[in-house]
């Protein structure tokens, strides 16, 4: 915001600025076409002061002198009467009355001053609505981005915690050895309390007597679809278990792998 007010009073100060120079500039070139205006007036009455009197002298020299007669020939024509006709002709480039007393106008140098200060205004209160602009779109972005609270959150921003599933049991279990392979059987059953679980898979992973993976088999249980309260065998056969030490059991959907519990009773073998 800061920097906002910064920019729009420096726009403002530069065409103050330019507002003044380009007024100087006017006042200037008014007082230099008024100047330009008197000297010539002056020089025009200094002229016509000058005619006059020149012809306030002839006039006396020849009030002086006294009349003298000349015959003319008859074969002169007689003078015209009303004096003698001159051709008055235009000299080219000669300024006229009505030229020498017309105020030219005035530079174009105040006009570009102005223009130049118009455009720093414009320009400066362009930047200043960008500016405003760009802060306004960022604060919609930032609180677009902020996530909203889920339905059913707490006050305090935490989430309501889900509903744990009800993990499948584990009735039996067993294994025995078919040459270098291990084949795992069970039974899983769904409690009466949990949701019914499509294509239910038994994972089993085996381990040397070090800790070490060695191999992993899946297969899928015998029934379809575990309901409520239902049973189904499994049995998953891995080859290469010639060094396994231990094994583990999982069950898994799809999408998830799905919590159980050890309710079986241990058979030895």
């Amino acid at each position: 915001m800061t920097f906002l007010l910064a920019v729009t009073l420096t726009s403002m100060l530069l065409a103050a600025i330019m507002s003044v120079v380009a007024w100087r500039i006017s006042g200037e070139e008014r007082r230099r076409s008024e100047a330009r205006v008197a000297a010539l007036a002056a020089e025009i009455h200094d002229g016509v002061a000058e005619q006059s009197v020149v012809g306030r002298r002839a006039e006396m020299v020849m009030r002086n002198e006294p009349m003298r007669l000349k015959s003319v020939p008859a074969t002169q024509s007689p003078p015209r009467q009303g004096g003698h006709d001159f051709q008055l002709r235009s000299v080219d480039g000669a300024p006229s009355v009505a030229n020498l007393f017309s105020v030219q106008p005035a530079r174009s140098g105040w006009r570009s001053a102005a223009a130049m200060g118009a455009g720093a205004l414009v320009l400066g209160t362009s930047i200043a609505l960008a500016l405003v602009m760009s802060g306004g779109s960022r604060g919609v972005a930032r609180s677009a981005n902020q996530p909203t609270p889920a339905v059913g959150a707490s006050p305090s921003g935490r989430a309501a915690p889900a509903t744990a599933p009800v993990p499948l049991e584990l009735v039996a279990l067993g294994h025995e050895r078919d040459g270098d392979r291990l084949i795992v059987r069970g039974v899983v059953r769904n409690p009466a309390s949990g949701a019914a679980r499509d294509r239910v898979t038994a994972v089993v992973f085996l381990f040397n007597r070090d800790g070490g993976f060695l191999a992993s088999g899946r297969a899928t249980v015998d029934e379809p679809t575990l309901h409520p309260g239902s049973n189904s065998t499994f049995v998953v056969a891995i080859p290469g278990a010639g060094d396994v030490g231990r094994y583990r059991l999982s069950f898994r959907t799809d999408d998830r792998i799905l919590p159980h519990v050890d309710r079986r009773t241990v058979t030895k073998t």
